[in-house]
């Protein structure tokens, strides 16, 4: 399981994999809000928000679709849709497709619900992780472009 915190006559457990997400998230989000530019702040920011708002409304048994997580989604997917149209960053590219493909999934469990609730989650979750890795990797592009920057300027 986890670390347990004693509070009174009850004791909390927290999942080893809640904490490792948890500080990903942190630490990714973290990292494009304090370096990043205005692209990579927003997701960072959206990112980090969505995360926390997704924990508090999905359903932890993943038997049926995830009908508010895929509503986060859907609106995950326009703002990364409309970045990728008006940033001038080749990651939001990735992001956005890379959330479409999470939505594609939540469609395709919904019109098939045969699918093990397990692949519908992991899915889900591994699609998060790699918008996660194309954060990283652009506002570690934005940090290069910006010390090229002053490097030509000076």
């Amino acid at each position: 399981m986890g670390p347990a915190f004693k509070r009174g006559p009850f004791a909390l457990t927290i999942p080893l994999w809640l904490i490792v997400s948890f500080g990903i998230a942190v630490l990714v989000n973290g990292f494009a809000v304090w370096k990043g530019g205005p692209p990579e702040r927003l997701t960072g920011i959206f990112l980090f928000v969505s995360a926390q708002i997704t924990f508090l409304v999905a359903d932890r048994r993943w038997m049926d679709v995830q009908f508010a997580v895929m509503c986060i989604d859907i609106l995950a997917f326009g703002l990364f849709v409309a970045l990728a149209l008006f940033a001038d960053r080749w990651w939001t590219l990735w992001t956005a497709g890379l959330q479409g493909l999470g939505v594609v999934i939540h469609l395709a469990f919904w019109a098939q619900q045969k699918v093990i609730s397990l692949v519908y989650a992991t899915a889900l979750n591994l699609i998060g992780y790699a918008i996660f890795l194309t954060l990283v990797i652009g506002t570690i592009a934005h940090i290069r472009r910006k010390a090229e920057r002053q490097r030509g300027a000076s």
